[in-house]
C-alpha cells in the first residue's frame, strides 16, 4: 500500500510544471546529443584513428554547449510554464507552434552542415548567409537529387523533433491552472534564473564560446563536439562590434608590431619587370585553383599542361598564400589589398565596402578603362557592389550571355567567357585598358563538358587549363599583347584532398603568373606572400602611388619582410622563412606549427588581425 502511494506520489509531482520543464530541457538536450553520432556517421571516411572512446569524448565535452542552446531555447517555454500556473489560455497551442518552428530551425541548420562540413572544413556559421541572397547559385552547388534528398531530410528530421516533443511534452502540459501558485511560481521562476548558468557556461568569468568544447588536437573531432545552432548563433552575434573582437594585447603595442611588420626602405631599388609603365592589364582570377594541381610546384602531373607551361614563359610567384577560402574574400584581397577575415566578408557591409580602396579604383584615377566580367550571378555574395564601388562601370555576368551559353549549374562555362574576354581585348580601341575575368567552371558541382579525370575538381580545373590555353594562343596573335600584362591568380585554393585541414598552410598555398609581351623576361619570385600583396606590388611597377593600401607590401621591395598571413573561420595563419603556424581564436592555441621562432609568429599574428578589425571599425 505504502509502495503504491509511493508511486502515486512520484507520478504527481512528474506532472508538475517543474519536473515538465526539466524533462523538456533534458529532451532539447538529448536532441542535440543524438546529432553528434549522426555527423560523426555522415563523415565516416573522417574517422581514421578515431576511437570508440572518442566518440564519448566528443559528446561528453560537446555536452555544455548542448545545454546551453538548450538553456536558449527553454526561456520562452519556461515563461509559458509560468503563466500557466495562473492561466491556461492557449497554452498547449503556443508551446506547439513554438516547438515547430524550433524543429525546423534545427533540422534547417543541422541538415546541410552535414553536406557543407565536407566543402568547408568547418561547421556552418553566419559565412552561409552571405550566399543566400543568390539561391539560384547556392542551389547550383548541388545537383537535384541531392536539393530534394536534403529538403526531403529537413523535413523528416523536422517531424522527427516535433513528434518527439508532442509525445513527451505537449500532451503532457496541464489542463488547469496550478492550485499551489504560491509555490509553483516560486520554484518556476527559480528554474527559468537557473537555466542561465549553462547558457553562459558556468559561473566562471568566461562565457560560452565555440572554444568552450574543443578536447582533441583532432580539429574535426572538436567541430563535431559543437552545437551547430549555437555556432551559428554565434558566428551571427560577432558580426559587429569590429573594434571589440580580437583583443589580444593593448592598442599601442598592436601597433607597433604592425608597423615594424609593414616597414620597409621605401628608397631601395625595385626591379622593374615590366617595359613600359602603362601596360593594358588583365587579370584572370582562376576559381579554386591552387599548388595542388600544378606540376612545377609538386602539384599532380598533367591536370594543369598549358598553366605549368606558361609559367616558364613569365614571372612566376611559386611562393604565394590565399588569404582566404572564399570568392567573396579572395576577390577583396586580389582586387583590393586587403586581407580577408576570420569570422566575416566584409563585402555583406556596403558602407564599408566603399572606404576601400583598390587596384582597379587606382587604374581608373591614372587614365585606365576597367570592365568585370564573370559568367555567373555577380550579386552573389555582394561582388557587383565592390565592383561598383572600384568605379568599374563595365560589368558583364551570365546576365548579358545569350541563353544557350548558360549550360553550367552556375552559368556560363569557362570556354564561352574566355572566347568573349578574348574578343573584347581584339576589338579594344582605348589603352590603357583594365580587364577582369573570374573563372567559374572549377566551382562545385565541377561540371564541365569535358571528361578528362574522373575526379570532379581535378577534371573541372583541366577544362578550365584548356580554355585558358586556348586563350592565351589567341591573345599572343593579337597586335595588343606587346602591350599587356595578363595576371593570372587563384582566388583560393580547394579542399582537396578532403582529409587536408582547412586551417592548414597547404590549404591555402596558391601562386601568381605575370604574362604577356609587357614582361621583360621570364622569372621566379620565392618570396613568400600573399594576395594582398599584390596591390602594392603591381602599382609600384605602375608608378602608381599605393601608400593607401596599409596591408599591402612591395614584395619585389628588397627590404621587405617576408610572411603571409591568412584566415580561417575564427584564426589565422602566418607563414614566414623560418615557421609556419595555425592559431585558433576559440581555443587560443596554436592548432598546426612547423619550424621555429613561431611564438613570434603567433603574436606578429595576433597583432595583424586585431589591427585588421581596428581598420574595420574605423571604416
Amino acid at each position: 500500500m505504502n509502495k503504491l502511494l509511493c508511486i502515486n506520489v512520484i507520478k504527481d509531482i512528474c506532472k508538475t510544471r517543474p519536473c515538465l520543464f526539466l524533462f523538456n530541457y533534458l529532451i532539447f538536450t538529448l536532441l542535440f546529443i543524438i546529432q553528434k553520432p549522426l555527423f560523426l556517421l555522415f563523415h565516416i571516411d573522417m574517422l581514421q584513428g578515431v576511437s570508440f572512446i572518442d566518440w564519448f569524448r566528443v559528446i561528453w565535452n560537446g555536452l555544455p554547449m548542448d545545454l546551453s542552446m538548450a538553456g536558449y531555447i527553454m526561456i520562452i517555454p519556461g515563461i509559458f510554464y509560468i503563466i500557466s500556473v495562473f492561466m491556461i489560455n492557449y497554452q498547449k497551442v503556443n508551446q506547439k507552434v513554438y516547438f515547430l518552428i524550433i524543429a525546423i530551425i534545427i533540422a534547417t541548420i543541422f541538415i546541410p552542415d552535414l553536406h557543407l562540413y565536407s566543402f568547408w572544413g568547418f561547421r556552418i556559421d553566419a559565412t552561409v548567409f552571405a550566399y543566400l541572397g543568390s539561391p539560384k547559385e547556392v542551389v547550383a552547388s548541388v545537383s537535384w537529387q541531392e536539393t530534394v534528398l536534403f529538403l526531403l531530410l529537413i523535413m523528416i528530421w523536422s517531424a522527427v523533433q516535433f513528434f518527439v516533443l508532442k509525445k513527451l511534452i505537449i500532451n503532457r502540459l496541464p489542463n488547469r491552472p496550478s492550485s499551489k501558485k504560491i509555490v509553483v511560481a516560486p520554484v518556476m521562476f527559480v528554474l527559468l534564473g537557473l537555466t542561465f548558468i549553462p547558457i553562459r557556461g558556468g559561473l566562471t568569468a568566461s562565457t560560452m564560446n565555440p572554444g568552450y568544447v574543443y578536447f582533441s588536437e583532432n580539429m574535426f573531432l572538436n567541430h563535431t563536439a559543437l552545437n551547430p545552432v549555437f555556432n551559428m548563433l554565434y558566428s551571427l552575434n560577432h558580426q559587429k562590434n569590429f573594434g571589440k573582437q580580437f583583443r589580444f594585447m593593448d592598442d599601442e603595442t598592436a601597433c607597433a608590431i604592425v608597423n615594424d611588420l609593414m616597414a620597409c626602405n621605401r628608397q631601395d631599388s625595385t626591379p622593374q619587370l615590366l617595359t613600359t609603365a602603362r601596360p593594358n592589364v588583365i587579370f584572370i582570377i582562376l576559381e579554386s585553383f591552387g599548388a595542388k594541381v600544378l606540376e612545377p610546384l609538386g602539384g599532380i602531373s598533367n591536370v594543369t599542361p598549358n598553366l605549368s607551361k606558361l609559367s616558364e614563359e613569365g614571372i612566376f610567384f611559386r611562393q604565394m598564400y590565399a588569404n582566404s577560402f572564399r570568392t567573396d574574400r579572395g576577390i577583396v584581397s586580389v582586387l583590393g589589398g586587403y586581407p580577408a577575415q576570420p569570422n566575416m566578408s566584409i563585402l555583406k557591409y556596403a558602407s564599408k565596402v566603399q572606404t576601400l580602396d583598390g587596384i582597379p579604383k587606382s587604374l581608373i584615377d591614372n587614365g585606365y578603362k576597367a570592365s568585370f566580367m564573370y559568367g555567373g550571378d555577380l550579386n552573389f555574395a555582394q561582388m557587383e557592389l565592390f565592383a561598383v564601388t572600384q568605379k568599374i562601370t563595365d560589368i558583364t555576368d551570365l546576365s548579358k550571355f545569350p541563353s544557350d551559353k548558360r549550360t553550367g549549374k552556375w552559368g556560363v562555362p569557362d570556354e564561352f567567357t574566355f572566347e568573349k574576354l578574348a574578343d573584347e581585348i581584339e576589338n579594344e580601341k582605348n589603352e590603357p585598358f583594365m580587364k577582369i575575368l573570374l573563372t567559374l567552371s572549377s566551382h562545385e558541382p565541377f561540371d564541365v563538358p569535358t571528361n578528362k579525370f574522373d575526379e570532379p575538381y581535378l577534371n573541372s580545373v583541366a577544362y578550365t587549363d584548356s580554355c585558358l590555353g586556348i586563350f592565351i594562343n589567341k591573345i599572343k596573335r593579337s597586335p595588343l599583347w606587346n602591350n599587356s600584362l595578363i595576371i593570372l591568380v587563384p582566388d583560393h585554393d580547394m579542399r582537396f584532398p578532403k582529409n587536408i585541414d582547412h586551417f592548414s598552410p597547404e590549404r591555402h598555398d596558391i601562386f601568381m603568373l605575370w604574362l604577356g609581351g609587357a614582361v621583360k623576361n621570364p622569372a621566379v619570385i620565392d618570396n613568400i606572400c600573399t594576395q594582398a600583396d599584390i596591390a602594392a606590388t603591381l602599382l609600384n611597377q605602375l608608378n602608381i602611388p599605393a601608400n593607401k593600401f596599409t596591408f599591402s607590401r612591395n614584395i619585389l621591395n628588397p627590404s621587405v619582410k617576408e610572411f603571409a598571413f591568412y584566415t580561417f573561420p575564427n584564426g589565422f595563419g602566418m607563414i614566414s622563412p623560418t615557421g609556419k603556424i595555425a592559431f585558433d581564436c576559440d581555443s587560443n592555441a596554436p592548432v598546426f606549427s612547423e619550424g621555429e621562432l613561431n611564438d613570434s609568429l603567433v603574436v606578429k599574428g595576433k597583432a595583424l588581425l586585431q589591427c585588421l578589425y581596428d581598420d574595420i571599425q574605423r571604416r
